[in-house]
């Protein structure tokens, strides 16, 4: 069986590492972790020229170098990447970020709980609604 390979841009280690560990607890290990935006777009365009393709991307609202709109806009606009689904995890609630990235062509948005129990729901939603996963 084919297992999903998840991106996901985070610049805090803290929360990557939580996120980690949250997939883990789902039974999610095929995860790469990027710092920053910038990143995450060349390590696409690398698989692209593989001809691969990533299951699923997550991405911080705030990050350095080029942060999770401008991932949103570039990814969404392209036609080679605009069906990937692509979350946006933030600290924020903020209805003008949520509106903001998901007109640009978000599929979800979650704000990052305070708990990893919190964190492990999430990722649990974020698998069965986009990799078809169900626990």
């Amino acid at each position: 069986m084919h297992k999903p390979l998840i991106l996901i841009a985070e610049d805090d280690p803290d929360d990557a590492l939580m996120l980690k560990d949250a997939f883990s607890e789902i039974y999610q290990d095929a995860v790469t972790f990027l710092s920053n935006g910038k990143l995450l777009i060349e390590y696409v365009n690398q698989l692209i020229s593989k001809n691969e393709l990533p299951s699923l991307i997550l991405v911080d609202l705030n990050m350095p170098v080029l942060d999770g709109r401008s991932v949103v806009k570039e990814l969404k606009s392209r036609t080679d990447t605009r069906d990937i689904p692509l979350v946006v995890l933030s600290t924020s609630k903020s209805k003008d970020d949520i509106d903001s990235v998901m007109a640009l062509g978000a599929n979800d948005f979650f704000t990052k709980p305070t708990s990893f129990s919190g964190l492990v729901s999430i990722t649990t939603s974020i698998a069965g609604k986009w990799l078809n996963i169900k626990y």
